[in-house]
């Protein structure tokens, strides 16, 4: 559905996210922004997504999601899970706060519509190992070696980046979303049919970095290549 990295929005681009459909059945892994108009472009049934997997909780991974959200209670009654590593049903609850503002106007407005949207949305912090199966598919985690939080700081210890194996009768695929080199992915992507990665080139980030004037500010340990990246 997307494949624009990092925090800033493009004009032209999506944010992460991607789309498997398996017998007919959609699952979504990630949620960048864009993703809802992505979906609609393929005219896409909203009423059919039942499960949603996150990789983490970088905002080009999930910055659409409280969008789509939206737009698929407006849709849909039937629950919708989404799966991801710690944080994962925090962020889920946040994004039901900030939506129900939304959603107590519209019941109003038409009284057919009687499931709050705290009652459609729920969140799964898993771990790693298998995370979800069903008649389809079968899910696999492992934490890969996205996130580096130094001591103290408000992350360290708290949350986790994943990459997920989806086994299905026919095929297998493995995506990764942010990662570094990782033994746990190695090993998790073996035997896979297709790898889906994110990759980045350093000098694409250096050039969105001098034409916002981000690079201009940067110390040799904070650019790409730095001992803190």
């Amino acid at each position: 559905m997307g494949t624009a990295g990092g925090p800033l929005p493009r004009g032209k681009r999506a944010q992460s996210s991607n789309l498997l459909i398996v017998n007919g059945t959609p699952y979504l892994i990630d949620a960048g922004d864009g993703v809802a108009r992505r979906l609609a472009k393929l005219e896409f049934n909203f009423r059919s997504l039942g499960t949603i997997f996150i990789t983490h909780g970088h905002n080009d991974y999930t910055g659409g999601l409280g969008h789509l959200m939206s737009v698929q209670w407006l849709q849909r009654a039937q629950p919708i899970n989404v799966y991801g590593p710690p944080g994962t049903q925090g962020l889920i609850k946040a994004a039901v706060s900030y939506l129900n503002y939304d959603a107590e106007i519209r019941m109003s407005d038409a009284p057919s519509r009687t499931t709050p949207i705290e009652k459609v949305f729920f969140g799964h912090d898993v771990g790693a190992g298998p995370v979800y199966q069903d008649g389809n598919i079968k899910v696999i985690a492992v934490e890969n070696s996205h996130y580096h939080f130094p001591a103290g700081t408000p992350a360290f210890g708290k949350y986790k980046s994943y990459s997920y194996r989806f086994e299905t009768p026919g095929r297998v695929v493995v995506f990764t979303g942010d990662t570094g080199p990782s033994e746990a992915l190695t090993e998790l992507g073996k035997g896979a049919d297709l790898l889906v990665t994110e990759v980045t080139l350093v000098e694409d980030v250096i050039d969105v970095f001098k034409r916002t004037g981000a690079w201009q500010v940067k110390t040799p340990t904070s650019s790409p290549g730095g001992s803190a990246t």
